[in-house]
């Protein structure tokens, strides 16, 4: 039988084969796409699922270096105690090292970490940052401070993680009990109303994130409320105008897209059948939700997270590293699956 560990007051999920950890009968819920998925223990039906799939994979790749900025929140450090000891990340914890080591001995499990004292949230981000560009991090963690002020660490332009060309977008990979499939949304974090150039960078990374979690040719739907461009509705226009000038590329990397659509033809095969694009490549079975600005997707993640206890998997895509953008509100289970994410989004190394 296959070993697991629990996740203290939350999921229990499996650890490597063979692993030290290996301690009890895990509880698992096959969904019809055969992934496994973690399942509270002794939870109710609706709880927070932490996809067994995502972390095995994760796991195979071995430890990376994960600097976290402001790291001295409970709630952070219990996340970044679990990655670590599935051995996913190495932390390194930037912030008060009095408050850091207080909150670690609290934790269930307390693995030695590497703390890099700052002062101030700016010192913090600037300093977790720093790491990153040395090359003592491969990945880069929110922690316990103001998205505003990590972005700003992050978008430098003499010392941040910004690569030539491109461009910064988050994107959420949204898994729930029973649904058919992965579904992702972006950009619901970081972009609030994007312009074509930076809708090209949100698709071509929400693309890599679809193959990551193993949709080998993703479905896009650019989000309006209709599936009909129309001048008094600017966003339908923008969707249909983006399709079009998009759908090259689309076909060159396996994928296939349509706008504008509204959300029930891009989700409800029934919908798409009364409308009449029953034989669209998209249209009632989208993999990825591009939405017209920051608040519908907002609005949208967040009613799967509170109406169907969907487990909101985010990474920030378009710096030289992964950066995992969680928030307070979190469960844990959301912020390990985001780690294993990125943990699988870290470039190769540059070929010498």
């Amino acid at each position: 039988m296959t070993k697991t560990i629990p996740i203290p007051g939350s999921a229990r999920v499996s650890p490597p084969v063979g692993s030290m950890l290996s301690s009890a009968i895990p509880e698992i819920d096959l969904h019809p796409r055969s992934s496994a998925v973690a399942k509270p223990q002794g939870s109710a039906p609706n709880s927070y699922l932490c996809p067994l799939d995502l972390l095995t994979r994760a796991l195979k790749r071995g430890p990376a270096a994960m600097a976290v900025a402001a790291a001295h929140a409970p709630d952070v450090l219990k996340s970044i105690c679990l990655a670590a000891t599935f051995g996913l990340v190495e932390p390194i914890l930037v912030g008060d090292p009095e408050l850091i080591r207080s909150e670690l001995r609290k934790q269930e499990f307390q693995p030695e970490f590497r703390i890099v004292p700052a002062t101030t949230e700016e010192d913090a981000a600037r300093l977790a940052v720093d790491l990153v560009t040395s090359g003592a991090a491969q990945m880069l963690m929110k922690g316990h401070l103001h998205t505003d002020v990590l972005m700003r660490a992050v978008l430098d332009r003499t010392h941040g993680l910004r690569r030539h060309g491109s461009r910064l977008s988050h994107t959420f990979v949204m898994r729930w009990a029973n649904a058919p499939r992965d579904l992702l949304i972006t950009d619901a974090a970081l972009n609030v109303a994007p312009d074509p150039e930076t809708t090209l960078h949100i698709v071509r990374h929400a693309i890599d994130v679809a193959k990551t979690m193993g949709i080998a040719s993703p479905r896009i739907a650019m989000l309006s409320a209709s599936e009909v461009a129309n001048a008094s509705m600017p966003t339908s226009v923008a969707a249909g105008v983006f399709a079009q000038s998009f759908r090259a590329e689309a076909v060159a990397c396996g994928c296939s897209i349509t706008g504008p659509l509204a959300l029930d033809l891009a989700l409800s095969p029934a919908a798409a059948a009364l409308k009449g694009m029953a034989d669209d490549d998209v249209a009632g079975r989208a993999d990825i939700l591009v939405v017209p600005n920051i608040e519908t997707g907002n609005a949208l993640f967040k009613a799967l997270v509170h109406l169907q206890h969907a487990t909101a998997i985010g990474v920030v895509l378009g710096a030289s590293v992964p950066i995992v953008l969680t928030s307070r509100a979190d469960p844990i289970e959301a912020r390990l699956a985001s780690i294993a994410l990125a943990r699988l989004l870290i470039p190769p190394p540059k070929a010498n």
